[in-house]
Parts: C-alpha cells; sequence; structure tokens
C-alpha cells in the first residue's frame, strides 16, 4: 500500500455526510496509506436533518474513515457558521467536541474567524452568507495552512 504525502481533496460541491459515508465505504480510502485526514462536512445537512441526525451521521463517517484508514492522524473539524444559523451550528460543533472526544481524536474549528463579537457571522467574509469570499479564506487559512502542512 502506498502513503498518501500529497494533499488531496476528496469534497465534492452540496456533498453532505452521507455522500461521503458512501464514498467511504466503497473505496474511496482504500489503497494507500494517508498521514492526516481533515472531516469537514455537515453544512449541506442542516436543511434537512436533525441535529442529533448530523451527530449520528459524522459518529459513523468517522468509525468508517478509521477502519479504512488506521494510522492516519483524524481532525474533525467544526461545521462553518453560516447566516441565520449561528447558535444551531455552535450546538452542533459542541457535539462534535463530543464525537472527537469520544474517538479519542482530534477536533478543530475555523468557525471563530468568521465571527464578530455579538456571535453573528462576519458579513464582509461571506459571498452569500454561506461561503467565504476571498477576505474570508484569507482568514481561514491563518488557521486551516498548519492542519495541512
Amino acid at each position: 500500500m502506498g502513503t498518501c504525502t500529497g494533499l488531496s481533496n476528496y469534497a465534492y460541491g452540496w456533498d453532505r455526510i452521507e455522500n461521503v459515508l458512501w464514498r467511504v465505504y466503497h473505496g474511496e480510502l482504500d489503497g494507500f496509506d494517508a498521514n492526516r485526514i481533515l472531516v469537514m462536512i455537515g453544512t449541506n445537512n442542516l436543511h434537512l436533518n436533525t441535529n442529533e441526525e448530523i451527530i449520528e451521521g459524522l459518529s459513523l463517517l468517522v468509525e468508517a474513515i478509521k477502519v479504512r484508514q488506521p494510522k492516519a492522524e483524524l481532525v474533525l473539524m467544526g461545521i462553518l457558521p453560516r447566516r441565520d444559523q449561528e447558535s444551531r451550528v455552535k450546538k452542533l460543533n459542541a457535539g462534535i467536541v463530543e464525537i472527537a472526544k469520544h474517538q479519542n481524536i482530534r477536533y478543530e474549528n475555523l468557525g471563530p474567524v468568521f465571527l464578530l463579537d455579538n456571535a453573528l457571522i462576519n458579513e464582509s467574509l461571506f459571498s452569500d452568507g454561506l461561503h467565504p469570499n476571498k477576505a474570508g479564506y484569507e482568514e481561514m487559512i491563518k488557521v486551516l495552512g498548519p492542519l495541512v502542512r
């Protein structure tokens, strides 16, 4: 089995937890040994699923990844804040922290760079209240950069 030494991005637009879980179950992580895997998924589940369902899906995903990539450092990322969903995302991220503790993996959250002191998103960092704009990505890379090096 080869070792994955470069960066790979397995994300797709409109991805939901169940899509990633399906791909993991069907070989996406097979055939190589990853050094580190960052998992940031769930924002596209907000309009379809309850918080409990999202947490359960993330737990299943972490377990599936650990089975297929047992040597990899797994980093579970918080869901990024979005307009009119800030308090819900905060609650979900508290649940994601618990998953990380239970699974004995690292948790990181890029969300605070996008929030104002009043806990609402900084609109100047978003193109539409969901997707970061150039300034948002520049802020995000300050935290994300060290995680992917």
